[in-house]
């Protein structure tokens, strides 16, 4: 999980590298089949069913929940996500989509609407809907009980408000990935399901960052109590050797998209290179039981932090997560507002300029309230330690 920069110096990159990076760098094994295959198919028709992708098909279903039969190829996550979207709009004849505050699930024009953060320049869609997120509520409330029933509550009502029956899809990340890293419970996980459920609306699972281990599962939508008809992924699936993204659905939505025709998709989709990465990375992660160590490793790493969020509470107000998706979110001193930068951002901004300069890559959340952890599922008990003590040690330096 070392990082050398060009002048020299070597990081720890406990961002991993954007939630990318679970098995490790510098894979030798990985990059000769990605060479073998370059040689082999170095590209095909998205639209071509050829060998590696029906085998890496096979592979996905062997690991995503069984209700969720049919595999569709992209890009990455920005472009799986829209087809996950095009897709709810054809099946049910709906346009609108729900998704909570404080949530990133793309890129694109579409997608970006999605998501908080809307860039100046963008283009907000009239048929989004957007529901008060836990993460909000917990601000305000200062308790998760409390803020994952408000969040329930926030969901029925806008699916009221919206009208049920023009609601095509509901977008959901099992862990609320860029902005907070907060998990969904399994209640709120439930109510959205049988909301979804019983308004025939499509429950999509934003698995983009939390697929393939990330969580300490394989998926992280079974433990939220998600259920989903269709989970996104990416990052993860190839370990950040090639880019792919992929959404799996689940059977009877499938068959409708089958009997209609999906004509959704880029050039690039289901590279067959890409393809090999993500059967080689699948691999790896079975065979060494990486899954396995995201889920002991991620225990390991949150216990360690809330020991240091103890004897510091004045300044570490949460610690939250599931497997290698840790978030550590800083106390401020002054009332949270929402859209204003967190009021622990100028503590974060130097916890993680400390972490730095020790030689520790971390990702800051885009309030500034939040440091995210996410290593690659290699990582050992001496470096949890390690980054443990380094906060421990900021902290009780900036103590009066």
């Amino acid at each position: 999980m070392d990082v050398t920069f060009a002048d020299g110096r070597t990081f720890e990159d406990w961002s991993g590298s954007m939630f990318v990076n679970n098995i490790g760098l510098g894979r030798p094994e990985v990059a000769k089949e990605l060479a073998d295959q370059a040689m082999r198919l170095a590209w095909a028709d998205p639209d071509f069913l050829t060998d590696v992708r029906l085998a890496l098909a096979a592979d996905l279903r062997s690991i995503l929940p069984r209700s969720l039969t049919t595999v569709h190829y992209g890009v990455g996550g920005s472009d799986c996500m829209e087809a996950a979207v095009r897709a709810a709009r054809k099946a049910t004849g709906r346009r609108k989509v729900l998704v909570f505050s404080y949530a990133y699930h793309g890129d694109t024009l579409a997608t970006e609407s999605l998501s908080d953060g809307m860039t100046p320049y963008g283009d907000p869609r009239p048929w989004v809907v957007r529901v008060t997120s836990p993460y909000e509520f917990w601000q305000t409330l200062d308790d998760w009980d409390a803020a994952y029933d408000a969040a329930l509550e926030g969901f029925e009502s806008a699916l009221r408000k919206a009208g049920p029956r023009t609601v095509a899809a509901a977008v959901v990340e099992p862990v609320s990935g860029s902005y907070c890293g907060v998990p969904v419970s399994v209640s709120l996980g439930r109510g959205i399901r049988e909301a979804c459920h019983r308004h025939g609306i499509k429950l999509v699972a934003d698995e983009v960052i939390t697929g393939f281990g990330r969580t300490g599962a394989w998926f992280g939508s079974p433990e939220a109590g998600l259920d989903p008809d269709a989970i996104v992924m990416a990052k993860g699936i190839t370990g950040g050797y090639a880019p792919l993204g992929a959404v799996a659905f689940e059977a009877s939505w499938a068959r409708i998209l089958a009997r209609s025709g999906f004509p959704h998709g880029l050039t690039y989709s289901g590279h067959p290179v890409a393809c090999v990465a993500a059967r080689a990375t699948i691999r790896i992660l079975r065979d060494e039981r990486l899954v396995e160590a995201s889920a002991a490793k991620g225990a390991l790493l949150l216990r360690r932090l809330r020991e240091v969020a103890d004897d510091h509470p004045g300044a570490l107000r949460d610690v939250r997560g599931r497997g290698l998706f840790v978030d550590l979110e800083l106390r401020g001193r002054r009332r949270w507002k929402r859209g204003a930068p967190h009021p622990a951002a100028a503590r974060t901004l130097r916890l993680r300029a400390a972490l730095e300069k020790a030689g520790v890559l971390v990702y800051a959340t885009p309030d500034g309230g939040n440091l995210l952890f996410s290593p690659p599922y290699t990582v050992d008990q001496e470096r949890v330690d390690r980054l443990a003590g380094l906060v421990a040690g900021h902290l009780q330096a900036r103590t009066p």
